[in-house]
Parts: C-alpha cells; structure tokens; sequence
C-alpha cells in the first residue's frame, strides 16, 4: 500500500502506508524517491507537500489515523473492494482517498479541478438510471440479474465468499456501516418473482385467444386453407338476398330471350337431362360500359333463385405467385358444394385476356390456365353456370370463347328508341313529375344513353328541382340534367366572359345553326346556347328524329360543313386576322371525320375503297405499312374534303349574311 499527496490533480508524491506511518512519526517530509529531505533547498512540490502534511495531518496520532481507516473499513486485501474508490474527508479542505485496485492512498487538496482531473481516476461518474420494466419481464424475469446484489457478482465465487467471511466478522452493529461502504450505488436490485397465480392468469388468458381464433377460422374456411381467409374471398349472395328479376331489366330484350334458357336449365334441370341435351357451360355478355350486364346477371340469380357468386378479374390477381390460380380453385370448390348456382366475374379480361409468351413473368398465364381448367377440364363442372361481363372481347384469349367454355355470347347494346323510353318509364315510377314530362321526348333526346345515362338523368333532374324548391319535377329540370351529362355543368358563377367573348360566341354559334339549316340532309337542331358549359363558352345542340344505324356520305358531309360554320363566320364578322382559337375543337373533329371518311369508309375516289386504318399495334413501336405516295394521297384526300366543306359553308353565310 502507497500513499500519494497530492495539490488539486496533480499527484505529488506516492508512498506506501508503513513510509507514511513512519514518517508521520519522524515528522519529516517525504520525497518522490521514498528518501526524507534534510536539506534546506526544497523543491516546490515539496514546499507544497510539507505545507499540506503540517497543516493537515501533523495533528493526526498514528492511533486516530488506525481509527480513522478502521472506520472507512478500508482493507486492502479484500478483493471486492478492488474497484472501489473510498475517501476520507479530514477537513474542509483535505480528503485522503484509497484505491483498493493499486493499493495507494492519495491526499487532495480542494481546488481547481483540470479537465485530466474531470476525467481521470477520480472524475465522477453519473449514476445509471433504472431501466424501465418490459411487460414480459415481469412475468418471464431475467434471473441472471438476481445474481448481482449490492455490487457483488455472485459469478466469482471467491469474491462472494470473501465478502461473506469478511460479513461474518463485522459485528452487529456495524454491519449496516460495512454493507453500505461495500455497496455500489449504480447496482441494480433483483427483480421481485411473479407469483403463481399471475403466471396462471397470463397463460390461461393465451389458451382462450388459441382456442377461439382456431374456432374462428375453422367456422370461417370449412374445408378451404387457411390462405383463404387471409385473401379475400368472392362475394356469395344467397338466392333470398336477390330481388332483382326480369322485370326489373329494360331495354335489352334480345339479351333476356338469350338468357331465359339458362334460367330454364336451372329450374328445371331434369328437362334437359332426359333428352341427352347439354346446357352450354358459360355465357358471355358484351357491351360497353353501364348498358346493364351485371345487372342482366343478376337477373338470371334472381328469377332462377339459386345462390350467386359475384367476383371480379381484377380480384384474382395477388401478390404472391400462384395466389390468382389458388382463387379460382377455390372460387369453383365453393361453387360446386352449392350447385345449382352461377358464376359471374365481373371485367373478365382482366384474368382471361390473351396468353403471352414472357421470360420475365413466367407465372402470368397460371391463372387463366386454371380457369380454363375449372370450366371444361378433365373433371367436368355439373350445375354451375359461369357468366362473364367484359367490354373489350377482342382481347380474351381463344381457348376461353371456344364451344364447351363460352358457347353462348350475348351482346348487351345501349337501347334504341323504345327501350329508352321503357327505362325512362321504369325511373319515372319512382319520383314525383308533373304531367308535361312527355315520354317520347326524353327518348328521342337521349340518342346514345345507355340505362345507367337514363337513370343517372333521372336523379339528375330530381335533385335540379329538390334544390330549386319545387314539389314535382318538371320538364326543364330533365333538359338541363342531360345538358349537364353530355356538356358539363353550366358556370353561372366565378369567371364568366366579357361582353367581347359573349359577342364572339354569339356569332360563332350563330354560324354553326344557319350552316346546319341551309344544308341538305343536316341533323335537326334542338338548342343553340352561349351559357359557358365546361371547356365550351357555347354549344350548338342536335336532336335527331329517330335512331340512325348507319349514315350516308351526304350526312357526313353536311356534319362537316355544319362543323366549319362557325371559324367560317368569325372570319365574316371580324376579319381573317380576328379569327379566334374557339373552333379549335371543331377543326378537330372535322379532321377526325374527314380521316374516317377517306381511310375507312371508302368514300374517296383517288384513294379507293382499300381500308387503311391502322391495325393495333404496340404502344411503344408504331409501324407504318403505307408507302410515301399512298401517304401523300390520303393527306391530300382529307384536306380536299375539309377545304371543300369550309367552301360550302362559307357560300351559305355569305348567302343568309
């Protein structure tokens, strides 16, 4: 054991306990070397420790000074202490401190403390916060922490029985002294053992959330696998959920008569069994968007009273590999344990659209292959009716429309002339109109409209008049919910042009409804307006008398000149260098007929009567399969026809001027 004197940080002299004993009693001054100074030439540090040992600790007898140790416990050989610092404050300004880990003691002065000294052996460090408990670590604690008390590792056992022997000499009355000299005050206590009953709790509460989500999902899938519950499932409407029937379908009567077959196998499948005969497999509906497909489908479940499974191709597609092909084995073992019934996917292109050859995406035609598979495979599927809804079939692939999968296609076209009006009669029942409505005249101004058009006008026009605050709908509110669907709702508000724009309008619409009155064969006119609807400051309305299947070259000619009247009459009214950029959408369409009449209908002489539309391609590689001078003609051709027609148009204003 040494003992080192020292001034603020600095460490001036170190010396083992039995030099300092011996020179406390000689009273002599210690030197760096162990050797007492006799001579009268100090240096400074041993001005310093001379100073400091008179001051501090001449006054201290070698028995208080045994006292003073035997108080602190301070026992060098006891090997739990050797990472402790203990001190010993004598006085206000002096503190003996014992390093258990090299032996010395060191004497301090009270000052100014160096950064070396801040972070030296004796900087202090701050005390470790107490970890927060875990949940878990109160129920699973960690026993390894219970080995550790009151700074005491009990993995070294000879530290631990030395601790206990030196315990065992304390007496009594020290012991509390002795336990708290040997304690470390960043030592963690042991964390209290759970009883019992709280484990008993925990592990009973995690039985009854196994047993009762095992239970769920046993209800939930039946025979299925467990990825069907974790995917969505196809939506199954059971035969009483389904009220809608025949009469609730307008303006497809072909398509029911295509369908009541299929409805008759249902009910009655007996019938059909008895005579050999085999109900076609599958029926396709085609038809644009909102002319009634699904609701056709549902139809079928509704009058047959079988369950119906509704899905879309859409819904098929996962993220994982092999989860579409998964959907539909598992859409059809549903299906055949409630036979009789129908399928109806909803957008099939989406999973029975061509198959193509991909490296990169091996795995995109399992889907469809499995479909194939599930409508008319090795095991055949007996009692369920497969019906898809699709709009762009000339993107399925041939395997799916071949007899025995699709035999039947039902094509769903919007309604003609009668049908509209039996849609219109159909809606009408359920709102509150006045007598003026006129049946007729919603149909004959609705060319085009498909039922969802209808019925979206219908409730157009019951809310124009709930806002307007009348009892009964009237005829005006129909008229402006169908402007409202086909132009846009009208800006009667915000930016509204000036009376140069409004004037501007007026003349270009006026050029558009004398054009299509002075012109043979011309679409008759129903409304000329300039109220500002969507992108258009004014619109020019047509109103034809019946429904037209096809058209003559004389009407598409007449179309065209009615389309140049108004850039005919700005250039009339205002000058060529006043025209405006407000036939920019007629000129558009003009061109677009144009082009149609010459590279499609055959309606050019120079060019003849080949068709050069052009075929689908890729949409990032165009290939033009024209020559430069076929090219040539066919430009030539278009700008004759719309030069011709701007001609027309302009001797007919000149005219009527």
């Amino acid at each position: 054991m040494s003992l080192s004197l020292s001034s603020g940080s600095s460490i001036l002299h170190t010396l083992s306990l039995p030099q300092f004993l011996s020179a406390r009693n000689s009273g002599g001054v210690i030197h760096k070397s162990g050797q007492k100074c006799r001579n009268s030439t100090y240096k400074t540090e041993d001005i310093i420790t001379r100073t400091i040992y008179r001051r501090n600790l001449a006054d201290i007898t070698k028995e208080d000074l045994k006292a003073l140790l035997q108080e602190y416990r301070i026992n060098p050989s006891r090997r739990a202490l050797r990472s402790r610092v203990i001190t010993c404050k004598l006085n206000d300004q002096i503190s003996l401190s014992y390093h258990a880990s090299t032996s010395q003691f060191y004497i301090q002065q009270r000052g100014f403390r160096t950064r070396s000294g801040l972070q030296g052996i004796n900087a202090r460090k701050p005390p470790k916060q107490a970890e927060k408990p875990s949940f878990f670590s109160r129920f699973f604690p960690d026993f390894r922490a219970a080995k550790t008390v009151e700074g005491i590792d009990r993995s070294d056992v000879d530290q631990w029985n030395v601790y206990e022997n030196e315990l065992k000499k304390v007496p009594e009355s020290q012991r509390k002294t002795f336990t708290s000299a040997n304690s470390d005050t960043t030592s963690t206590q042991a964390p209290k053992k759970p009883s019992a009953l709280s484990r008993f709790f925990v592990f009973l509460a995690l039985a009854i959330f196994i047993i009762y989500w095992s239970g769920a999902v046993r209800i939930r899938l039946g025979d299925r696998q467990l990825g069907s519950l974790i995917f969505s499932s196809p939506q199954e409407v059971k035969p009483e959920d389904v009220t809608v029937t025949f009469d609730d379908v307008r303006g497809m009567d072909e398509a029911k008569k295509e369908v009541e077959e299929i409805v008759s196998y249902l009910r009655d499948p007996d019938r059909y069994s008895r005579l050999g005969g085999r109900l076609p497999k599958g029926a396709l509906l085609v038809g644009p968007p909102g002319t009634g497909k699904t609701l056709l489908a549902r139809a079928i479940a509704g009058e047959a009273q079988v369950p119906f499974f509704h899905t879309s191709g859409s819904e098929f597609d996962e993220v994982l590999v092999g989860q579409g092909a998964r959907r539909v084995r598992d859409l059809f073992e549903r299906a055949k344990q409630r036979a009789p019934c129908i399928i109806f996917i909803d957008e099939i292109d989406s999973v029975g659209s061509k198959r193509v050859s991909n490296s990169i995406h091996p795995y995109a035609n399992q889907t469809i292959n499995q479909l194939l598979a599930e409508m008319d495979g090795f095991n055949r599927n007996e009692g369920v009716i497969i019906i898809g809804a699709t709009n762009r079939v000339e993107d399925l692939d041939k395997a799916l429309l071949r007899p025995g999968r699709f035999d039947v296609r039902v094509t769903v076209s919007p309604p003609d002339f009668i049908g509209r009006r039996d849609i219109f009669s159909l809606y009408l029942s359920k709102i509150i109109h006045t007598d003026e409505v006129n049946l007729d005249v919603l149909a004959k101004g609705t060319t085009g409209f498909t039922g969802a058009d209808i019925e979206n006008m219908v409730n157009q026009a019951a809310l124009r008049a709930a806002s307007d605050g009348c009892h009964m709908v009237m005829l005006s509110h129909f008229e402006e919910a169908r402007d409202r669907i086909i132009m846009g709702p009208a800006r009667l508000r915000g930016r509204l042009p000036d009376e140069e724009a409004n004037r501007i309008t007026a003349f270009h619409e006026a050029g558009h409804t004398l054009v299509g009155i002075f012109t043979k064969d011309s679409i008759p006119l129903h409304k000329v307006t300039i109220i500002p609807r969507g992108q258009s400051l004014g619109h020019t309305a047509i109103l034809p008398e019946k429904d037209e299947y096809h058209m003559t070259k004389s009407q598409m000619l007449a179309q065209l000149d009615m389309m140049m009247g108004g850039r005919v009459a700005e250039e009339l009214i205002f000058g060529l260098d006043k025209v405006t950029t407000g036939a920019a959408d007629d000129l558009k369409k003009a061109t677009q007929l144009a082009t149609k009449m010459v590279k499609t209908f055959g309606m050019s002489e120079r060019v003849g009567l080949r068709d050069f539309s052009p075929e689908e391609s890729s949409a990032f590689v165009q290939v033009n399969e024209l020559s430069p001078q076929t090219s040539e003609v066919i430009d030539q051709e278009i700008t004759r026809l719309l030069n011709d027609s701007y001609n027309r148009a302009k001797e007919i204003l000149i005219k009527h001027k």
